[in-house]
């Protein structure tokens, strides 16, 4: 059995498939003294706007879905074709302020499916360890 994803991106020409697509857990980290609160909304702007800022509007055309958000840590999971991973890396790393706040924004984890971002080995192990720690 054989499945093959096709995408709906354009509705002329032949199907082709689905780009594959990498996954990456991201955290914006503000200063102490003026802690930042971001919506989801938000959160992706500053992304878009830290892509556009570094390759401009053809090179930030590739889509970036954000899968999830946690917005009491400012941590999110996003997608991204698998092409367009290393810009996003880039631009992230550029990434100075939002919203007039500095900011600097880690990449957590980066894996080719959700799967393996869940069973993210080291995030395992420090949580494992603060359980440990905690039961002392």
């Amino acid at each position: 059995l054989t499945v093959r994803l096709y995408s709906t991106a354009s509705t002329t020409g032949p199907e082709t498939p689905m780009d594959a697509t990498t996954y990456l857990r991201v955290q914006l980290s503000f200063d102490a003294a003026a802690p930042m609160h971001l919506d989801a909304a938000r959160f992706l702007l500053a992304v878009t706007r830290a892509r556009v800022a570094l390759t401009g509007d053809v090179g930030a055309a590739d889509p970036v879905a954000l899968v999830h958000y946690d917005h009491e840590r400012l941590e999110a999971t996003l997608r991204v074709p698998e092409r367009s991973a290393a810009q996003l890396r880039s631009a992230l790393t550029v990434l100075r302020e939002v919203e007039q706040a500095a900011c600097r924004a880690r990449v957590l984890v980066e894996a080719s499916s959700l799967a393996s971002l869940a069973a993210d080995s080291r995030g395992f192990l420090r949580r494992m360890a603060v359980v440990a720690e905690s039961e002392r």
